[in-house]
């Protein structure tokens, strides 16, 4: 570690010796109006080479009217000036080189001939594009966006799916999620909850990557969704501010700020959320002793209330050094408390007794993240060829404080007490070094280093309350400490190369990982050092017209999760308990996809065909412990195959009439014959997603989003089908500089989580309700003071 620092300082701190061994040349000069000789700012200025016209250099005059270009190598050149209001002004071609080394151009613009007018250009930007490696959906196209969470605009995005927990898959299968193209301590065991206290209005856009390329990390058995924040990057003082208002005491507000000077661009963030939910859940079982054949029934009833709070706040900065040098910081804070009132009524007939009685829970959590982020970036005289330094280091503690009672109907005991303290720590660390060389207009050339070191602590701490003492005392089975150290180094390189129709993109990883886990309580450790190679292979062909056929390959990873490999025992209830699996090996996936991109007068097509061979699958298996308590714990299953087709359909009639819609099919076969099931178990599940839109003239807009999921398999049963529905409308006021909208969740009050288990020894039936029939009223409003605006900005969908 201390060696890979040293050789990152000397790599940053190398770079300004070699931008001065190379030709230090510089242009400068003022650029004034030429009747009043007032110096104009804000001016547009572009350096170009004579010989092929492309760009050089690309400058903003500042407010003395000056502009100064450093580095260009040796050429002959010209300056163009653009200014809105006045004509394009262009020099004469000079001479840089050794005699000629600082070259002064004053420039004078003139507006005498030059009028403007008001134009509206209306055009919106397309809800869902397709690139080579990725599919991409803008979040500002979405009314849903405004109010809701990130949890709840993952839902309108095609190919995602997210289940009534908030648990996030892609194409039926585990995804990583990714924040700002890095990985984030938020997205952890708890990326459920942290997306649905994150803002969407702070989301500028989702990527969508099934088969995700060799420089990203090739975890997630479905791919990486990758969420891009905003961060505003027009001249001078930009913001937004939003408010919302719903049912249940629900409320969430924000507000995000941007100052750019062309050099320095500073930003920050800040937003605050109180959510509200109810979840009610129906748990029956049947289960029958394996010994003397007797049955015993199981009903749990559970009213669980929380009260979330949450604020999120980022800050950071970018400062560019000169043409070739820029660097910055960037610090994210997260905290989440949150207080649960849970009841749990309990009623047990066996033959070893009766019991009816009331577990209740009171619960107080919180979670924080605190984070920073640092980069170095040298860009060469060729335009985006670059090398780039970056450092993010993370800590985020959690603590977890349950304090249970059981209250007694039958047998007539006393009540009983029992209390655990859970309190976890991660803390990641992340250095890359990245390479990227255009070649030339065709040929493309990615490399670099990954080094990413996490460590998880792990700290249970349980208490029982003595009847005779009158006293809590602590209960050595529910006290144990476990640490997961995780060190993942990787060294990779992508290739690509476009010839007159196909387009190539091969790519190759190499990981070296180191796995500990140490169990503190036992004295034990459990390590697993491996070294494993993913390629990656993307090609794209473009036929006639607006049409484009793909195919993809990935060689991908899963890892679990700390407590997928904890060993020690959770007792939320104690009837049924959750154990990790320390042995559990990760999963290795090999992915192919081919797809179809057609596009024509506002409609576009793309469907999409794809395999997944998944080795070494995690899947929760539940079993009997004894009479009375069932164990769920991860396993590996020998093999696990996916074959699936999706179509994603766009229509775009006049902007008036925007329509995605996402229908998926999907054949899944496990084979768990190594758990001991006999044979192997198939099954075909679909699911359709339609996200649209209905412009009420230039004013109003109006969103419907539907999703559907059919039954799901599982090794021991399966999840019955599920059906939302969400509404929203819109309307911009203040010249469109603000909006005032409405959004309601689950129109109907369809969504819920219900599933079956089937085995010779037990049968189970769960069903989950929550109050998500969610209701918004809120306002968003944008500002912004530019002096003078350099150039006209269009929409042009990228």
């Amino acid at each position: 570690m201390q060696k890979l620092y040293v050789l990152s300082f000397l790599l940053l701190f190398s770079f300004p010796l070699f931008v001065r061994a190379q030709f230090n040349g510089s242009i400068s000069g003022t650029i004034t109006d030429l009747k009043s000789k007032v110096p104009l700012e804000f001016v547009n200025v572009v350096l170009k080479s004579q010989t092929d016209d492309a760009v050089k250099g690309h400058e903003i005059s500042l407010a003395n009217g000056s502009y100064t270009f450093k580095g260009i190598p040796e050429g002959n050149y010209y300056i163009q000036a653009s200014y809105i209001g006045y004509d394009d002004t262009r020099t004469a071609v000079f001479l840089l080189d050794n005699q000629h080394k600082n070259i002064r151009q004053y420039i004078v613009m003139d507006n005498s001939k030059s009028t403007l007018k008001e134009v509206a250009i209306n055009s919106k930007k397309a809800l869902y594009i397709n690139t080579i490696d990725k599919k991409v959906y803008h979040v500002n196209q979405d009314i849903m966006a405004k109010s809701g969470s990130a949890s709840e605009i993952l839902q309108n995005v095609p190919l995602v799916q997210v289940d009534i927990d908030g648990n996030v898959s892609l194409r039926n299968a585990a995804v990583t999620i990714l924040i700002n193209g890095k990985i984030s301590p938020l997205m952890g065991k708890n990326a459920a909850a942290v997306l649905q206290q994150l803002p969407a209005n702070s989301i500028e856009k989702i990527e969508v990557i099934t088969n995700p390329s060799a420089k990203y990390k090739p975890d997630g058995t479905g791919g990486i969704i990758n969420i891009i924040l905003k961060k505003d990057v027009k001249r001078g003082l930009n913001g937004t501010v939003t408010g919302n208002v719903g049912n249940k005491e629900r409320y969430n507000t924000g507000t995000s700020l941007n100052y750019n000077t062309g050099k320095l661009n500073l930003f920050g963030s800040y937003s605050m959320k109180q959510d509200d939910r109810l979840r009610t859940t129906v748990n029956q079982r049947m289960q029958t002793d394996q010994v003397n054949r007797t049955i015993s029934f199981y009903t749990d009833f559970l009213t669980a209330k929380t009260r979330p709070f949450s604020q999120i706040a980022s800050l950071g900065f970018d400062y560019t050094i000169d043409k070739k040098n820029s660097f910055g910081w960037s610090g994210n804070f997260y905290l989440r408390n949150l207080h649960k009132d849970d009841v749990t009524a309990k009623l047990v007939t066996s033959i070893s007794g009766n019991q009816d009685y009331d577990r209740l829970r009171k619960n107080f959590e919180q979670e924080k993240s605190t984070s920073g982020a640092f980069y170095f970036e040298h860009g060469f005289t060729k335009e985006d060829h670059k090398i780039r330094l970056e450092v993010n280091v993370a800590h985020s503690p959690e603590t977890e404080d349950n304090q249970y009672t059981n209250v007694y109907r039958l047998p007539a005991i006393a009540n009983q007490q029992d209390n655990t303290l859970i309190l976890q720590t991660a803390d990641t660390k992340q250095v890359t070094l990245s390479y990227e060389n255009p070649i030339s207009e065709q040929i493309r050339l990615e490399a670099g280093y990954d080094g990413q070191f996490n460590q998880h602590d792990l700290d249970f701490f349980g208490e029982a309350f003595n009847q005779a003492t009158g006293q809590f005392v602590p209960d050595i089975q529910k006290t144990n400490h476990f640490i997961y150290n995780e060190d993942i180094q990787a060294v990779y390189g992508t290739y690509t190369q476009a010839f007159q129709k196909l387009t190539l993109m091969a790519g190759l990883r190499g990981e070296y990982s180191a796995v500990n886990s140490r169990l503190i309580t036992t004295g034990e450790s459990i390590p697993n050092h491996y070294f494993k190679v993913y390629p990656t292979l993307h090609l794209s062909y473009k036929l006639q017209g607006n049409k484009e056929l793909q195919l993809n390959y990935s060689r991908r990873v899963r890892r679990p999760e700390a407590d997928e490999l904890n060993p020690f025992a959770e007792y939320a209830d104690p009837t049924n308990i959750r154990v990790g699996n320390p042995r559990l090996l990760p999963e290795i996936i090999n992915s192919v996809e081919a797809g179809y991109q057609w596009r024509k007068d506002g409609i576009s097509l793309m469907p999409g065909i794809y395999y997944r061979y998944t080795m070494n699958r995690f899947t929760a298996i539940t079993e009997a412990l004894n009479d009375s308590v069932l164990v769920t714990r991860q396993q590996n299953l020998a093999n696990d195959r996916a074959f699936g087709a999706d179509v994603v359909v766009g229509v775009n009639l006049h902007d008036k009439l925007v329509v995605n819609f996402t229908p998926n099919i999907f054949y899944n076969e496990i084979d768990a014959t190594n758990l001991g099931y006999s044979h192997k178990k198939s099954t075909v599940t679909w699911s359709a997603n339609l996200n649209a839109g209905y412009s009420l003239g230039q004013l109003i807009a109006l969103q419907l989003n539907s999703i559907y999921k059919s039954a799901r398999l599982t090794p021991q049963g399966r999840y019955l089908p599920s059906f939302v529905m969400n509404l929203g409308a819109k309307r911009d006021v203040l010249k469109k500089k603000g909006s005032i909208y409405f959004t309601v969740s689950d129109i109907f009050k369809t969504q819920r989580q219900e599933a079956g288990l089937q085995g010779p020894f037990l049968v189970q039936h769960v069903k989950t309700v929550s109050n998500s029939r969610i209701f918004y009223v809120g306002f968003s409003y944008g500002f912004g003071v530019v002096k003078k605006k350099k150039d006209l900005q269009f929409d042009n969908g990228g």
